[in-house]
């Protein structure tokens, strides 16, 4: 398939546009703290109208490729602000909170399923794939607001984290389905080894890439190859087997704080990353972000209002059950109010979930008893994302006005009991 001048000409215009809205958004997002992938996603739903990307050869050969990119370059440059200091409480905060809310995932969405007719591992196979949170969500929103560095650090590792959970616990419960057969061991094992050796390489090519990049620096264009070894380094993971957006993140911290660390191993001053680097990075960073969020609304189908309906409930319900997750996660820790809030409405899904959508479809064939509602995952799951997305945006626009108090106080029904009687 191929663009003849005029399909140029619209293809152009039509970018140039989102890239214009894109910088309006955060115009908008540091005016009124109204997060501008909404924006985006409106955008995207809107063009998705006018444009037939399902039969779209082009489209759908290039959009696998840009949308990974985009996942494991926000991840990067995301990292590269994280201090060393507040690591490790971020990533056990992270990796609990990530666990919980995922298996509070794969509690409720099955029973919900199962109440509309399907069956118990198709609605397991669902809790998977929606269990997670979106990277490319929460790290631009959690570096414009108002929110301590601990609780941003928790986040973060919590969206990089679910990213892996959702993809082995999608693939073990497709497994499980087909073969009749589950090892919880193969599932903890598979798990733990794409976790370690994904952050090893990541740190080994991280403390390696500042040695090099030392020497790259002498030259003009010396940005771009940085970007040249994380593309390099996610490929070589995830050829490994391992998990490359985990790869990417630990790459990020460790260029990030190559400073502090090559001043602490060999006890003499070097140069860590200039500004001007950093400021090359967050260009690129709002370029891949704008688009793909509009991505996200442009494969948005309306057409089946039943399973768009049915995305938010399950989007309700999943956030009006995070609170929990977060109390559990955080029971032995102090945090302030406006970041526990914060915290419990922070959960959009995203790429993961959108790529692990079409995983039912690949199997309807050979197992059709097993997968009777595969045509149905993709309509759901982005209605999930979207509403999720939309809701975790309201929710930051609200709470930095001071009109949302938490899911929690929203429901606490003592309260207006106490004011009844008053």
């Amino acid at each position: 398939m191929t663009l003849g001048k005029m399909g140029l000409v619209t293809l152009f215009s039509i970018a140039a546009i989102v890239i214009f809205i894109g910088f309006l958004g955060e115009w908008i997002f540091d005016k009124t703290n109204i997060p501008d992938v909404i924006w985006l996603m409106i955008l995207g739903i809107f063009l998705g109208q006018f444009v037939n990307i399902s039969g779209n050869e082009v489209f759908q050969q290039i959009s696998p490729i840009f949308t990974t990119f985009a996942l494991i370059f926000i991840l990067f440059e995301g990292a590269l602000n994280i201090d060393l200091r507040k690591l490790i409480s971020g990533i056990i905060g992270g990796s609990s909170l990530s666990f919980l809310n995922f298996l509070l995932s794969l509690m409720i969405v099955p029973l919900v399923m199962l109440l509309l007719g399907w069956g118990f591992g198709e609605g397991l196979l669902l809790g998977a794939i929606i269990g997670g949170a979106s990277s490319a969500v929460i790290i631009p929103l959690t570096k414009r607001l108002n929110i301590h560095s601990s609780t941003a650090l928790v986040l973060t590792f919590e969206s990089a984290i679910s990213d892996v959970l959702c993809i082995v616990g999608a693939l073990t419960i497709v497994n499980m389905l087909t073969l009749n057969s589950l090892n919880l061991g193969t599932i903890v094992q598979e798990i733990v080894i794409s976790f370690g050796l994904a952050t090893f390489v990541g740190i080994v090519g991280g403390l390696t890439w500042f040695k090099v990049q030392k020497v790259m620096d002498r030259f003009s264009k010396s940005y771009m190859t940085t970007i040249a070894a994380l593309m390099l380094l996610y490929g070589f993971v995830e050829f490994l087997g391992s998990n490359g957006a985990i790869a990417c993140l630990s790459f990020g911290i460790i260029v990030g704080n190559s400073k502090k660390i090559f001043s602490f191993l060999e006890n003499q001053k070097e140069h860590g990353m200039t500004p001007s680097a950093k400021f090359f990075y967050s260009e690129i960073s709002f370029f891949v972000k704008t688009f793909f969020f509009v991505y996200i609304g442009l494969i948005i189908d309306l057409s089946n209002i039943g399973l768009i309906i049915l995305g938010l409930l399950l989007t309700i319900l999943l956030f009006l059950t995070r609170p929990w997750a977060v109390s559990i996660s955080n029971r032995k820790k102090r945090i302030d109010d406006k970041d526990r809030v914060f915290m419990e409405i922070l959960t959009p899904k995203g790429l993961a979930a959108a790529v692990l959508a079409q995983l039912p479809m690949q199997y309807v064939t050979d197992y059709p008893d097993k997968f009777s509602h595969a045509s149905q995952f993709s309509t759901i799951v982005l209605a999930v994302i979207f509403f999720s997305i939309l809701i975790s945006t309201l929710g930051v626009f609200l709470t930095e006005k001071g009109k949302f108090k938490g899911v929690k106080k929203m429901l606490d029904l003592r309260r207006f009991k106490r004011k009844d009687r008053d």
